[in-house]
Protein backbone atom coordinates (compact mmCIF):
# COMPACT_ATOMS: atom_id res chain seq x y z
CA UNK A 1 0.00 0.00 0.00
CA UNK A 2 3.16 2.42 0.79
CA UNK A 3 4.41 1.58 -2.40
CA UNK A 4 0.99 2.14 -4.38
CA UNK A 5 0.59 5.66 -2.64
CA UNK A 6 4.21 6.34 -3.67
CA UNK A 7 4.20 5.08 -7.23
CA UNK A 8 -0.08 5.51 -8.22
CA UNK A 9 -2.41 8.49 -8.20
CA UNK A 10 -5.77 8.82 -9.29
CA UNK A 11 -5.96 11.91 -12.29
CA UNK A 12 -9.59 12.27 -12.32
CA UNK A 13 -9.88 15.65 -11.19
CA UNK A 14 -6.50 17.33 -12.09
CA UNK A 15 -6.57 15.79 -15.67
CA UNK A 16 -10.09 16.16 -16.14
CA UNK A 17 -9.26 20.10 -15.47
CA UNK A 18 -9.91 22.93 -18.50
CA UNK A 19 -5.98 23.08 -20.34
CA UNK A 20 -4.05 25.56 -19.19
CA UNK A 21 -3.65 29.01 -21.72
CA UNK A 22 -1.73 28.84 -24.30
CA UNK A 23 -2.40 24.77 -25.50
CA UNK A 24 -2.15 25.01 -29.19
CA UNK A 25 -3.67 21.21 -30.31
CA UNK A 26 -1.36 19.30 -32.57
CA UNK A 27 -3.90 18.16 -34.71
CA UNK A 28 -2.45 14.94 -36.41
CA UNK A 29 -1.18 13.52 -33.00
CA UNK A 30 -4.68 13.94 -31.62
CA UNK A 31 -5.86 12.13 -34.83
CA UNK A 32 -4.14 9.46 -34.68
CA UNK A 33 -4.36 9.29 -30.74
CA UNK A 34 -8.15 9.51 -30.81
CA UNK A 35 -8.18 6.74 -33.81
CA UNK A 36 -6.32 3.69 -31.73
CA UNK A 37 -8.11 4.86 -28.42
CA UNK A 38 -11.51 4.37 -30.12
CA UNK A 39 -10.34 1.05 -31.59
CA UNK A 40 -11.38 -1.11 -28.88
CA UNK A 41 -9.20 -1.88 -25.11
CA UNK A 42 -6.00 -1.86 -26.30
CA UNK A 43 -2.18 -1.29 -25.64
CA UNK A 44 -0.94 2.07 -27.28
CA UNK A 45 2.13 2.87 -27.55
CA UNK A 46 2.91 7.50 -27.52
CA UNK A 47 6.88 7.52 -28.71
CA UNK A 48 8.39 10.85 -28.45
CA UNK A 49 11.70 12.15 -27.14
CA UNK A 50 11.78 14.00 -24.28
CA UNK A 51 9.67 17.50 -23.52
CA UNK A 52 7.64 16.81 -27.08
CA UNK A 53 4.81 17.46 -25.38
CA UNK A 54 2.97 13.70 -24.26
CA UNK A 55 1.73 14.34 -20.84
CA UNK A 56 0.21 17.49 -22.40
CA UNK A 57 -1.45 15.65 -24.77
CA UNK A 58 -2.94 12.90 -23.12
CA UNK A 59 -4.21 15.81 -20.71
CA UNK A 60 -5.66 17.10 -24.07
CA UNK A 61 -7.17 13.71 -25.07
CA UNK A 62 -9.34 13.30 -21.74
CA UNK A 63 -10.59 16.92 -21.26
CA UNK A 64 -11.69 17.38 -25.45
CA UNK A 65 -13.33 13.20 -24.83
CA UNK A 66 -14.26 12.98 -21.74
CA UNK A 67 -16.71 9.86 -23.14
CA UNK A 68 -13.82 7.79 -23.64
CA UNK A 69 -13.13 7.38 -20.27
CA UNK A 70 -15.91 7.38 -17.91
CA UNK A 71 -14.16 5.12 -15.27
CA UNK A 72 -11.32 6.09 -13.10
CA UNK A 73 -7.86 7.44 -14.52
CA UNK A 74 -4.49 5.99 -13.56
CA UNK A 75 -1.25 7.33 -13.44
CA UNK A 76 1.78 5.15 -13.13
CA UNK A 77 5.86 6.49 -13.24
CA UNK A 78 7.76 4.09 -14.92
CA UNK A 79 10.81 2.80 -12.95
CA UNK A 80 13.14 -0.52 -12.58
CA UNK A 81 13.05 -0.27 -8.77
CA UNK A 82 9.33 -0.20 -8.56
CA UNK A 83 7.35 -2.31 -11.02
CA UNK A 84 3.93 -2.21 -12.40
CA UNK A 85 3.67 -5.92 -11.20
CA UNK A 86 3.83 -4.61 -7.54
CA UNK A 87 0.84 -2.10 -8.16
CA UNK A 88 -1.69 -4.26 -10.36
CA UNK A 89 -3.56 -5.19 -7.26
CA UNK A 90 -3.85 -1.42 -6.08
CA UNK A 91 -4.93 -0.20 -9.95
CA UNK A 92 -7.38 -3.47 -10.13
CA UNK A 93 -9.54 -2.48 -6.98
CA UNK A 94 -9.64 0.95 -8.30
CA UNK A 95 -11.01 -0.46 -12.09
CA UNK A 96 -13.45 -2.58 -9.62
CA UNK A 97 -15.22 -0.26 -7.99
CA UNK A 98 -15.23 2.86 -11.47
CA UNK A 99 -17.80 1.14 -13.31
CA UNK A 100 -16.92 2.28 -16.51
CA UNK A 101 -14.27 2.21 -18.88
CA UNK A 102 -10.75 3.08 -17.56
CA UNK A 103 -7.65 4.37 -18.59
CA UNK A 104 -4.14 3.44 -16.90
CA UNK A 105 -1.00 5.81 -18.20
CA UNK A 106 2.33 4.59 -17.64
CA UNK A 107 5.01 7.08 -17.84
CA UNK A 108 8.63 6.89 -18.96
CA UNK A 109 7.88 3.27 -20.23
CA UNK A 110 11.73 3.40 -21.46
CA UNK A 111 12.53 3.08 -18.26
CA UNK A 112 10.59 -0.50 -17.12
CA UNK A 113 11.18 -3.80 -17.83
CA UNK A 114 9.30 -4.79 -20.92
CA UNK A 115 8.57 -8.33 -19.27
CA UNK A 116 7.13 -6.86 -16.35
CA UNK A 117 5.53 -4.33 -18.12
CA UNK A 118 3.68 -6.80 -20.49
CA UNK A 119 2.94 -9.42 -17.05
CA UNK A 120 1.04 -6.30 -15.17
CA UNK A 121 -0.83 -5.49 -18.43
CA UNK A 122 -2.10 -9.06 -18.94
CA UNK A 123 -2.49 -9.32 -15.47
CA UNK A 124 -5.57 -6.74 -15.02
CA UNK A 125 -6.35 -7.98 -18.59
CA UNK A 126 -7.98 -10.82 -16.56
CA UNK A 127 -10.48 -8.93 -14.70
CA UNK A 128 -14.42 -7.89 -15.58
CA UNK A 129 -13.46 -4.06 -15.92
CA UNK A 130 -12.90 -2.36 -19.19
CA UNK A 131 -9.70 -0.23 -19.81
CA UNK A 132 -7.71 1.09 -22.24
CA UNK A 133 -3.66 1.44 -21.60
CA UNK A 134 -1.17 4.16 -23.03
CA UNK A 135 2.67 4.24 -22.36
CA UNK A 136 4.60 7.44 -22.82
CA UNK A 137 8.19 6.57 -23.56
CA UNK A 138 11.34 7.91 -25.65
CA UNK A 139 11.64 4.87 -27.54
CA UNK A 140 9.54 2.00 -29.10
CA UNK A 141 8.49 -1.30 -26.72
CA UNK A 142 7.33 -2.98 -29.29
CA UNK A 143 3.94 -3.45 -27.28
CA UNK A 144 1.22 -2.25 -28.80
CA UNK A 145 0.35 0.50 -31.43
CA UNK A 146 2.56 3.11 -31.56
CA UNK A 147 1.57 6.58 -32.21
CA UNK A 148 4.18 8.99 -32.64
CA UNK A 149 4.87 12.27 -31.29
CA UNK A 150 7.51 15.13 -33.21
CA UNK A 151 8.72 18.65 -31.84
CA UNK A 152 7.00 21.17 -33.62
CA UNK A 153 7.76 22.50 -36.98
CA UNK A 154 8.00 26.39 -37.20
CA UNK A 155 4.51 27.25 -37.86
CA UNK A 156 3.57 24.97 -34.95
CA UNK A 157 5.48 26.36 -32.66
CA UNK A 158 5.04 29.75 -34.03
CA UNK A 159 1.33 29.41 -32.91
CA UNK A 160 2.15 27.74 -29.30
CA UNK A 161 5.04 31.24 -28.32
CA UNK A 162 2.40 33.36 -29.51
CA UNK A 163 -0.35 32.17 -27.91
CA UNK A 164 1.55 31.50 -24.69
CA UNK A 165 3.15 34.97 -25.04
CA UNK A 166 -0.04 36.76 -26.34
CA UNK A 167 2.04 38.55 -28.84
CA UNK A 168 2.96 38.80 -32.53
CA UNK A 169 6.58 37.54 -33.02
CA UNK A 170 8.55 38.16 -35.97
CA UNK A 171 10.08 34.92 -38.53
CA UNK A 172 13.33 36.06 -37.31
CA UNK A 173 12.17 36.09 -33.40
CA UNK A 174 10.27 32.68 -34.09
CA UNK A 175 13.23 31.26 -35.90
CA UNK A 176 15.68 31.58 -32.86
CA UNK A 177 13.17 30.42 -30.44
CA UNK A 178 12.46 27.41 -32.53
CA UNK A 179 15.67 26.91 -32.75
CA UNK A 180 16.34 27.36 -28.86
CA UNK A 181 13.49 25.51 -28.01
CA UNK A 182 14.75 22.71 -30.40
CA UNK A 183 10.89 22.13 -31.60
CA UNK A 184 9.93 21.29 -27.97
CA UNK A 185 6.78 22.26 -26.49
CA UNK A 186 8.32 21.68 -22.69
CA UNK A 187 11.16 23.70 -23.56
CA UNK A 188 8.70 26.39 -25.13
CA UNK A 189 6.93 26.45 -22.30
CA UNK A 190 9.97 27.16 -19.92
CA UNK A 191 11.04 30.16 -22.35
CA UNK A 192 7.43 31.55 -22.21
CA UNK A 193 7.16 31.33 -18.40
CA UNK A 194 10.81 33.22 -18.30
CA UNK A 195 9.42 36.22 -20.53
CA UNK A 196 6.17 36.75 -18.70
CA UNK A 197 7.79 36.17 -15.68
CA UNK A 198 9.79 39.40 -16.54
CA UNK A 199 13.01 38.24 -15.63
CA UNK A 200 13.95 38.74 -19.68
CA UNK A 201 12.93 41.67 -21.58
CA UNK A 202 14.84 41.16 -24.98
CA UNK A 203 14.11 38.00 -27.38
CA UNK A 204 17.98 37.84 -28.31
CA UNK A 205 18.72 37.18 -24.35
CA UNK A 206 15.21 34.93 -24.28
CA UNK A 207 16.43 32.51 -26.83
CA UNK A 208 20.09 32.57 -25.46
CA UNK A 209 19.04 30.96 -22.20
CA UNK A 210 19.22 27.51 -24.11
CA UNK A 211 22.06 28.28 -26.27
CA UNK A 212 24.12 25.28 -24.40
CA UNK A 213 21.00 23.01 -24.60
CA UNK A 214 19.91 24.17 -28.30
CA UNK A 215 23.54 23.52 -29.75
CA UNK A 216 25.45 20.78 -27.80
CA UNK A 217 27.58 19.82 -30.32
CA UNK A 218 29.71 16.64 -30.21
CA UNK A 219 29.02 14.43 -27.38
CA UNK A 220 30.91 11.68 -25.34
CA UNK A 221 29.07 8.65 -25.07
CA UNK A 222 27.18 9.77 -22.26
CA UNK A 223 25.67 12.83 -23.76
CA UNK A 224 28.34 14.95 -22.28
CA UNK A 225 29.22 17.77 -24.78
CA UNK A 226 32.41 17.94 -25.77
CA UNK A 227 33.40 21.71 -26.17
CA UNK A 228 34.08 23.42 -28.66
CA UNK A 229 37.97 23.75 -27.90
CA UNK A 230 38.63 20.48 -26.92
CA UNK A 231 41.47 19.85 -25.06
CA UNK A 232 41.38 23.70 -23.14
CA UNK A 233 38.59 22.68 -21.92
CA UNK A 234 39.25 19.42 -20.32
CA UNK A 235 42.42 20.73 -18.95
CA UNK A 236 40.58 23.19 -17.32
CA UNK A 237 38.04 20.64 -15.91
CA UNK A 238 40.52 18.04 -14.89
CA UNK A 239 43.06 20.03 -13.34
CA UNK A 240 40.78 21.66 -10.62
CA UNK A 241 40.07 19.47 -8.17
CA UNK A 242 38.54 21.92 -5.98
CA UNK A 243 35.80 25.18 -6.66
CA UNK A 244 38.08 27.70 -7.30
CA UNK A 245 37.57 31.49 -8.98
CA UNK A 246 39.03 30.42 -12.05
CA UNK A 247 36.53 27.42 -12.41
CA UNK A 248 33.59 29.28 -11.97
CA UNK A 249 35.08 32.63 -14.54
CA UNK A 250 35.38 30.02 -16.79
CA UNK A 251 31.81 28.20 -16.27
CA UNK A 252 30.15 31.86 -16.48
CA UNK A 253 31.82 32.66 -19.18
CA UNK A 254 30.56 29.13 -20.94
CA UNK A 255 27.74 27.68 -19.21
CA UNK A 256 27.87 24.43 -21.41
CA UNK A 257 31.47 23.83 -19.26
CA UNK A 258 28.97 21.95 -16.34
CA UNK A 259 28.20 19.28 -18.52
CA UNK A 260 31.70 18.02 -18.97
CA UNK A 261 31.97 17.99 -14.85
CA UNK A 262 31.73 14.80 -13.15
CA UNK A 263 28.34 14.65 -10.76
CA UNK A 264 30.71 15.09 -7.77
CA UNK A 265 32.44 17.79 -9.52
CA UNK A 266 28.96 19.25 -10.22
CA UNK A 267 28.24 18.78 -6.63
CA UNK A 268 31.59 20.91 -5.29
CA UNK A 269 30.59 23.53 -8.41
CA UNK A 270 26.81 24.03 -6.51
CA UNK A 271 28.46 24.01 -3.25
CA UNK A 272 30.42 26.79 -3.96
CA UNK A 273 27.57 28.56 -5.37
CA UNK A 274 25.61 28.29 -2.42
CA UNK A 275 28.07 29.38 -0.25
CA UNK A 276 29.12 32.50 -1.68
CA UNK A 277 24.81 33.24 -1.53
CA UNK A 278 25.53 32.94 2.05
CA UNK A 279 25.22 29.67 3.41
CA UNK A 280 26.38 26.71 5.48
CA UNK A 281 27.27 24.56 3.35
CA UNK A 282 27.56 20.36 3.63
CA UNK A 283 28.59 18.08 1.36
CA UNK A 284 27.31 14.73 1.42
CA UNK A 285 29.84 11.43 1.55
CA UNK A 286 30.41 10.39 -1.91
CA UNK A 287 28.40 7.50 -1.90
CA UNK A 288 24.78 6.37 -1.97
CA UNK A 289 23.36 9.72 0.39
CA UNK A 290 19.54 8.92 -0.68
CA UNK A 291 18.72 11.50 -2.80
CA UNK A 292 20.46 14.26 -1.25
CA UNK A 293 23.94 15.92 -1.94
CA UNK A 294 24.54 18.99 -0.04
CA UNK A 295 23.00 20.60 3.31
CA UNK A 296 22.36 24.51 3.29
CA UNK A 297 22.15 25.96 6.99
CA UNK A 298 21.14 29.56 7.24
CA UNK A 299 19.80 31.72 10.38
CA UNK A 300 17.95 34.99 10.07
CA UNK A 301 15.50 36.86 12.55
CA UNK A 302 13.16 34.37 11.81
CA UNK A 303 15.10 31.74 13.13
CA UNK A 304 17.39 28.75 12.30
CA UNK A 305 16.40 26.63 8.79
CA UNK A 306 17.84 23.73 6.98
CA UNK A 307 17.57 23.08 3.16
CA UNK A 308 18.90 19.65 1.34
CA UNK A 309 19.51 20.22 -2.50
CA UNK A 310 19.75 17.35 -5.21
CA UNK A 311 22.31 18.03 -7.87
CA UNK A 312 21.77 16.52 -11.08
CA UNK A 313 24.27 16.86 -13.93
CA UNK A 314 22.02 15.57 -16.55
CA UNK A 315 23.08 15.74 -20.28
CA UNK A 316 21.34 18.84 -22.23
CA UNK A 317 18.41 16.87 -23.57
CA UNK A 318 17.57 14.51 -20.40
CA UNK A 319 15.09 16.05 -18.07
CA UNK A 320 14.97 14.79 -14.31
CA UNK A 321 12.03 12.89 -14.54
CA UNK A 322 9.25 13.00 -12.08
CA UNK A 323 10.28 9.90 -9.85
CA UNK A 324 13.68 11.70 -9.08
CA UNK A 325 11.27 14.75 -7.12
CA UNK A 326 9.11 12.48 -5.57
CA UNK A 327 12.04 10.83 -3.84
CA UNK A 328 13.75 13.84 -2.80
CA UNK A 329 10.34 14.90 -1.80
CA UNK A 330 10.00 11.60 0.53
CA UNK A 331 13.42 12.36 1.78
CA UNK A 332 13.06 16.21 2.66
CA UNK A 333 9.65 14.56 4.59
CA UNK A 334 11.40 12.36 7.00
CA UNK A 335 14.69 14.39 8.04
CA UNK A 336 11.89 16.87 8.74
CA UNK A 337 14.32 19.71 7.17
CA UNK A 338 12.95 22.72 6.05
CA UNK A 339 12.87 22.70 2.52
CA UNK A 340 14.23 20.58 -0.15
CA UNK A 341 15.69 21.69 -4.39
CA UNK A 342 16.89 19.92 -6.95
CA UNK A 343 19.11 21.92 -9.12
CA UNK A 344 19.90 20.62 -12.69
CA UNK A 345 22.37 21.32 -15.80
CA UNK A 346 18.54 20.37 -18.21
CA UNK A 347 15.50 21.23 -16.99
CA UNK A 348 12.04 18.88 -15.43
CA UNK A 349 9.47 16.81 -17.16
CA UNK A 350 6.10 18.17 -17.11
CA UNK A 351 4.90 15.88 -14.68
CA UNK A 352 8.23 16.54 -12.40
CA UNK A 353 6.82 20.40 -12.55
CA UNK A 354 3.15 19.49 -11.67
CA UNK A 355 4.56 17.28 -8.47
CA UNK A 356 6.67 20.43 -7.38
CA UNK A 357 4.01 23.04 -8.11
CA UNK A 358 1.69 20.79 -5.25
CA UNK A 359 4.32 21.14 -2.84
CA UNK A 360 5.69 24.76 -3.88
CA UNK A 361 6.39 25.94 -0.25
CA UNK A 362 8.43 22.62 0.70
CA UNK A 363 10.02 21.93 -2.63
CA UNK A 364 12.11 24.03 -5.76
CA UNK A 365 13.03 23.07 -9.01
CA UNK A 366 16.17 25.00 -10.15
CA UNK A 367 16.68 24.11 -13.98
CA UNK A 368 19.83 25.38 -15.93
CA UNK A 369 18.34 28.90 -17.04
CA UNK A 370 18.14 29.01 -13.07
CA UNK A 371 22.16 27.79 -12.79
CA UNK A 372 22.94 30.46 -15.62
CA UNK A 373 21.53 33.05 -13.32
CA UNK A 374 23.06 31.82 -10.20
CA UNK A 375 26.36 31.76 -12.07
CA UNK A 376 25.12 35.87 -12.80
CA UNK A 377 24.39 36.98 -9.42
CA UNK A 378 27.07 39.97 -7.74
CA UNK A 379 28.20 36.86 -5.21
CA UNK A 380 29.53 34.30 -8.02
CA UNK A 381 31.36 37.18 -10.32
Amino acid sequence: MIYAAAMTRTLEEQWRQPMLPGYVRNEPVMQNLLDAVGDGDRIIELVGAHGTGKTTLLKALVHERPDLFDGTIEYFGGSESFPLMEAVDVIADRFRKSGGRNLLVIDEGERMDRGDLLEGINRLGTGPWRFATIVATTEPLDVGHAVHVLPLNFNEMGDLLEAQLGEHLSPDILGKLWAASQGKPRLANILAQRWLAGGVRDFDALANLFNPLAVPGLVDPYGRPLAQGGHEEKTIISDVRFVSDELLKAVKSDPNLVHALTPREFEELSAELFHRQGYKVTITPQTRDGGKDLYLAKADGFGSFLYIVECKRYAPDNPVDVGVIRALYGVAQHERVTAAMTLTTSYFSKDAADFAAEVQYQLALKDFVDLKLMLETPANR
